[in-house]
């Protein structure tokens, strides 16, 4: 069964746009999608409706499929990217490094 959830991070005030700016992330079962998003709201909005109103535009985006500055990546799993030893292969692979053994 997969799992899925959504948080606001990185929720800023910009003054000169008058409006709040975040990154929505979704949680997708084996995933993790970042959509940066702005809202035109007052100062003064509480934090819930504007957690609300974030994910909204956000959800709305990625449908329309304009959320084009997402970030994908894999979920962690004990701690580390489940795909973490595939990137350091290739990364040896493409410097030539392939015979040295990994650090302990």
């Amino acid at each position: 069964m997969s799992s899925y959830h959504t948080e606001v991070q990185n929720l800023n005030y910009n003054a000169a746009n008058r409006s709040f700016e975040a990154l929505v992330v979704f949680h997708e079962g084996g995933e993790t999608r970042k959509v940066p998003i702005s809202a035109p709201l007052p100062i003064t909005t509480e934090f819930e409706h504007v957690a609300t109103v974030l994910v909204a535009r956000a959800k709305a985006r990625r449908a329309k499929g304009t959320a084009r500055l997402t970030a994908r990546a894999p979920a962690l799993k004990e701690g580390k990217l489940l795909h973490l030893d595939n990137l350091v292969r290739q990364f040896k692979d493409a410097m030539g490094l392939s015979d040295i053994p990994n650090a302990a």
